[in-house]
């Protein structure tokens, strides 16, 4: 996957968390890929990471499961932005870009 598209998947996926957040009430926070969202964003839990799993898969226009925002198990370790999107990139390959391309499509024809 290209640089142009890795940043569209980040901040597609920046965006879906910063809706989660706002329609939960809470403050949208700057966010960065360094970004840790279970850490940095007040009150972010793993209902608002199925939140964002569902903004994401609409966004897309396809079901994305089980977004890795940590990793490890009894004493796991939270997960950066970056190392979120990796993890995307790496689970859904060229479906992504397809998604991408075909959302960006449907932007300027609307």
């Amino acid at each position: 996957m290209d640089a142009e598209f890795r940043d569209k998947l980040t901040q597609v996926f920046l965006d879906s968390i910063a809706e989660t957040q706002q329609r939960s009430g809470r403050e949208v926070q700057v966010m960065t890929e360094d970004t840790i969202p279970f850490t940095d964003l007040v009150n972010f839990d793993s209902h608002s990471g199925v939140e964002v799993e569902v903004l994401l898969s609409m966004r897309l226009g396809f079901e994305i499961q089980d977004i890795p925002f940590c990793e490890g198990g009894h004493e796991s370790r939270e997960l950066r932005v970056s190392e979120i999107v990796n993890a995307l990139i790496k689970k859904y390959g060229a479906a992504i870009p397809k998604a991408l391309k075909n959302s960006r499509e449907q932007l300027v024809t609307n």
